[in-house]
């Protein structure tokens, strides 16, 4: 119950970070899992389970500013429940789907009690009285729009570590397997789906070039994120060159225009 306590605060703080300082960073997947493995004393599987759900949810975008699964409570309820219970990565990967869509359903009844009290807040706006105004901001932020998840959290991990431990102890081997396997392939789905969104002509270039370094080089993950991050520094570089070079040109083809 202490520990459900625990990760329902530590979720609650980093929502209101990033509320005042409007970063929307604290919350991504693999920070919150991280600061979640952390508190719980296993960072290495709040990390690993973190960026496992950041690549799963990363290419998703919401339409109409409506996200399709919430995936601050999914990463946050998932590295608990992993943690407290002994599961692995990839059986925790599939509680995050279920605890995401779950997550979800708490948005609409915040929007309500949001927008039911907005009334009283363009009141003070309209009246002029900044101090009443800024105190329902503050008050807004800190008891409604950030604290039902919290609570759905809380239930989660307070009610739910027991009963994922019984569950996952009588299930089958064979079905902890197709779960295992299940969980590597969301993470495949996930970048996929990232892929998708940013693809472009030499996006297969890269697939191919990541496939060589990790299958015939033997590259773990470090090496071939460094190799990437120098590769997009030096298309950042000519990008940013080949852009000042337009403008140059474009500034002294006008000059020639002006005195023709």
């Amino acid at each position: 119950m202490l520990n459900a306590l625990i990760i329902a605060l530590t979720y609650y703080v980093c929502q209101i970070i990033d509320a005042i300082l409007g970063f929307q960073a604290m919350t991504r997947p693999i920070v919150m899992g991280s600061v979640v493995g952390l508190v719980c004393g296993d960072l290495e599987t709040g990390v690993i389970l973190g960026a496992a759900i950041e690549a799963l949810y990363m290419g998703i975008s919401g339409i109409g500013g409506i996200q399709p699964a919430d995936y601050r409570s999914a990463v946050v309820v998932a590295v608990g429940l992993t943690i407290l219970s002994g599961i692995s990565v990839e059986q925790g990967l599939t509680i995050a789907v279920t605890i995401g869509v779950l997550g979800n359903t708490v948005d609409p009844i915040t929007a309500l009690v949001v927008n039911s009290i907005q009334p009283i807040s363009i009141r003070y706006a309209e009246e002029g009285n900044y101090k009443k105004f800024r105190f329902m901001m503050i008050f807004e932020m800190l008891f409604i729009k950030n604290t039902l998840s919290p609570i759905l959290v809380f239930l989660c991990c307070a009610f739910g570590t027991e009963a994922v431990s019984t569950l996952f102890s009588v299930i089958p081997a064979w079905v902890l397997a197709g779960l295992s396997a299940a969980g590597g392939m969301l993470i495949v789905i996930g970048l996929c789906l990232t892929t998708q969104a940013i693809y472009s002509k030499s996006t297969p270039i890269y697939v191919l070039l990541g496939f060589v370094l990790v299958k015939y080089l033997g590259l773990t993950t470090l090496p071939i994120a460094i190799i990437g991050i120098i590769i997009a520094f030096i298309g950042f570089n000519r990008d940013y060159k080949l852009k000042e070079l337009e403008n140059k040109l474009a500034l002294s083809g006008e000059g020639d225009d002006f005195y023709e």
